[in-house]
């Protein structure tokens, strides 16, 4: 199965030093939360970084799955 892109919400700042160890994901930070946008190979690597966050004492406002991106050309619509 290809990965499947996420976005997490999380309350707060995140650390510097569990940013450092995040390098794969994009982080922005919009005030009063952080968030963090990337692609994960499995739903053990999504549960991974909810315990981080969950561990760090942060409190996690949303996980979603975002849609695969559509490739060049592709067209939302009935099948031919």
């Amino acid at each position: 199965m290809p990965e499947a892109s996420y976005q997490v919400r999380v309350s707060g700042v995140i650390p510097d030093e569990v940013l450092a160890e995040l390098r794969d994901l994009t982080v922005s930070v919009e005030p009063p939360e952080t968030v963090l946008h990337g692609s994960l190979p499995d739903q053990s690597a999504v549960v991974g970084l909810i315990s981080r966050i969950h561990g760090l004492g942060l409190r996690l406002i949303e996980v979603r799955r975002l849609p695969a991106e559509e490739g060049p050309g592709d067209q939302p619509g009935p099948s031919r």
